[in-house]
């Protein structure tokens, strides 16, 4: 149950040490700042911003001995991303990667004797204009039809092996390795 606060009562305030550091210098990325607290024995919080995005971990069981900057530098970057952000994936749906299918598909057909040459280049044309679906479920609703005709009823499962590099990935997945630079560096730096 919350306690109820008197209009004058003081609030309570903990006061702790947090550490700030700017990084500058890492190829194509704006400065860096990282904000790292060591709250207790095993405990760590870290702030990563870049930009105008920031990503925020907790760890409540870190490694025995080792600082937040310290234990940052041992993770591998897939699961400190997995931290930040657990919806990002490494790849994404890629409306180009399926249209190269669907043509290749037609194209196939069409060396095969499924489809005539009128039927081919009307299909090849309409799978281009697959190019610019953003996702599976723009491709439901605008292209079923084609979808269907080209991959079968359950299509959605073969587009798999449709997705692309995500590039927001990629990004933090740049900031983390300059992060875990720097504060390599730092450790190295304080350890002479």
């Amino acid at each position: 149950m919350p306690t109820e606060n008197k209009p004058n009562a003081p609030l309570q305030v903990e006061r702790s040490t947090v550490t700030k550091l700017v990084i500058s210098g890492a190829p194509n990325l704006d400065p860096i700042t990282v904000f790292l607290e060591d709250l207790a024995p095993c405990k760590g919080k870290i702030t990563v911003s870049c930009w105008d995005k920031s990503w925020t971990a907790y760890w409540g069981g870190m490694w025995d001995g080792l600082s937040i900057g310290q234990f940052f530098c041992e993770l591998n970057t897939s699961y400190i991303i997995g931290y930040f952000d657990q919806a990002m994936k490494s790849r994404q749906f890629s409306g180009e990667a399926i249209a190269n299918k669907a043509q290749r598909i037609v194209l196939k057909e069409r060396r095969l004797f499924c489809y005539d040459q009128d039927e081919a280049r009307e299909l090849f044309d309409e799978a281009e204009d697959l190019r610019d679906s953003p996702s599976i479920d723009h491709l439901h609703g605008a292209h079923g039809e084609l979808m269907t005709k080209l991959f079968g009823g359950e299509w959605w499962r073969l587009t798999n092996d449709s997705t692309e590099p995500n590039p927001d990935y990629i990004y933090l997945e740049r900031i983390i390795l300059a992060v875990q630079q720097a504060l390599r560096q730092e450790q190295h730096q304080e350890a002479e």
